[in-house]
């Protein structure tokens, strides 16, 4: 399985499931200050509806942030942050100027330390969403979990550890495939 079309196909298939545009002209894909080059069509209203791009981040990008997180990024993820520019509202936006930028916001010093690489949120209940890529995980490599972020305020940064942090872990997905299947191809 190609990882990176199979991620851009499920891009292109959660973008067409909700691009429908109400009587009022309005989409769920619409957002403010839209860059020319990310606008479904050329206008010059505040408000316009965006649209996919190719992406631009690189290999050296992803490095980098590897390098500044301290950790190895799966392959599922690393596709996931380099496919497409979007302003998806499940997931840190990439825009085409600072496409990793909301990704960088993500970082949390005592998940990265631990082998736990934050990716998303839910930002109706405040939780943190993270991949185990510790290489001690066993069977549970790659799996999907979720924290609230106010416990993190309450862990000791330096002095935590993994099974500390893990017994306030909510198991969510075996694998990040799961997750991107349920998130952006369920029916």
């Amino acid at each position: 399985m190609d990882i990176r079309d199979y991620i851009k196909r499920g891009f292109e298939a959660y973008y067409a499931k909700y691009s429908q545009v109400t009587e009022d002209g309005f989409c769920r894909w619409m957002r403010p200050h839209v860059p020319a080059e990310m606008k479904a069509t050329d206008t010059d209203e505040e408000w316009s509806i965006w649209k996919l791009v190719p992406s631009v981040v690189s290999e050296a990008d992803i490095r980098e942030l590897e390098d500044g997180y301290g950790l190895t990024f799966l392959e599922w993820y690393k596709a996931f942050i380099s496919t497409y520019h979007h302003y998806f509202d499940v997931i840190p936006e990439q825009p085409v100027d600072e496409p990793l930028d909301n990704v960088r916001d993500m970082y949390n010093p005592l998940l990265c330390r631990l082998g736990y690489l934050p990716f998303t949120w839910d930002s109706e209940y405040g939780k943190i969403w993270c991949i185990d890529v510790n290489e001690d995980a066993g069977e549970d490599f790659g799996a999907i979990y979720e924290i609230e972020h106010e416990i993190l305020f309450d862990l000791d940064e330096e002095q935590t550890d993994r099974a500390e942090l893990k017994a306030s872990l909510d198991y969510l997905y075996r694998d990040f495939k799961t997750y991107f299947d349920h998130t952006f191809l369920r029916g």
